[in-house]
């Protein structure tokens, strides 16, 4: 499947491995990441570094929050740890960040695994067992979390917040809901303390490699895919078996080294991934200070030039990757 407006483009980063600043130096790292790339992508993605032994730490949906306001049109996806972090903590954030955003927000919903989970499992203390780090208790694990992470975005209904100086109500309580999940691990209450979210539900994205369990992949609206050109179509068709989303995008991950590829390789690699039923790129720059202008001042108007890209869309983040309108699983039917 070919695309004729184009596929949309995004850029991916690692929050904490390319911030060797600090304080000052860092802020404006950021603010003019951000600035150049606000009219040229239609998101970034950053990858949280929580329990990284090569980076600091940086909280990448804090990090998020913080570049929201200096945005004006990006979409801004911050990554997390779901099986290391508390969704319902991590629901707030996005819920806050989709505010400050004015709708562009989204999360990247991080699986640990091996030495990786290990060390995060370490990091948040010994918890009477949990989480299990086991391949089968991540999965479960990470599944859950986003379930609870969305349940909570529809604890508070449309039309919540009614500031009703006559009655002195601040709140219809008849349109809170507690969501009441208990998992494997873990159990919820809510509702939450934050309202419901401008898009009703942000964007939910994981990263799928190949040889990954898909059920994660499938539960999720956007799904970047780390896979080689030539098993693109087969990673679509296996989280597509899994699925019971009603739509969701497919978005191919492309590591970008302008130094060491040409420019042509860039262009021919991503039209044959076009014709592979992705909606999008996202180009993951392995450096950002050396490489952001040769990707914004020659390789996006190489692939614009090649009609391979679409003119970077507004609205919403959601609408931007195709996805409906998020309903309300608590509210009354119409």
């Amino acid at each position: 499947m070919t695309h004729p407006s184009g596929l949309q483009v995004g850029i991916g980063f690692d929050a904490a491995a390319h911030t060797a600043d600090r304080g000052n130096a860092r802020r404006e790292f950021w603010k003019t990441i951000i600035a150049r790339l606000d009219d040229h992508v239609e998101f970034v993605t950053l990858e949280d570094g929580f329990a990284s032994t090569d980076g600091d730490g940086l909280d990448a949906i804090l990090l998020a929050n913080w570049l929201a306001p200096r945005s004006h049109n990006i979409g801004i996806i911050g990554g997390a740890p779901v099986n290391f972090l508390e969704p319902f903590h991590l629901s707030t954030a996005i819920a806050t960040l989709d505010f400050v955003s004015e709708g562009r927000a989204g999360l990247l919903a991080q699986q640990y695994r091996s030495a990786r989970a290990t060390k995060a499992k370490q990091a948040i203390g010994a918890l009477n067992g949990f989480p299990g780090i086991d391949t089968a208790a991540l999965e479960q694990d990470g599944r859950d979390a986003i379930e609870v992470i969305q349940r909570l975005w529809d604890s508070w209904e449309d039309g919540t917040v009614i500031r009703d100086k006559k009655s002195h109500r601040f709140l219809d309580g008849s349109k809170l809901h507690y969501i009441d999940f208990e998992g494997a691990g873990f159990r919820v209450l809510g509702p939450s303390i934050t309202p419901r979210p401008p898009q009703g539900k942000p964007v939910v994205a994981v990263t799928y490699r190949k040889g990954d369990e898909p059920s994660l992949a499938a539960a999720a609206d956007v799904v970047f895919l780390g896979v080689d050109a030539a098993d693109t179509a087969g990673a679509i068709a296996t989280i597509h078996g899994s699925a019971s989303l009603e739509a969701q995008a497919f978005i191919a991950d492309i590591q970008i080294d302008v130094e060491k590829n040409p420019l042509a390789e860039t262009v021919a690699q991503v039209g044959s991934i076009a014709a592979s039923g992705v909606h999008g790129i996202r180009l993951i720059l392995s450096d950002p200070k050396e490489q952001l202008e040769r990707v914004v001042g020659e390789l996006l108007p190489a692939l614009k030039a090649a009609s391979l890209i679409r003119d970077v869309a507004g609205g919403t983040l959601r609408s931007r990757f195709g996805l409906p309108a998020a309903g309300n699983r608590y509210a009354p039917a119409a």
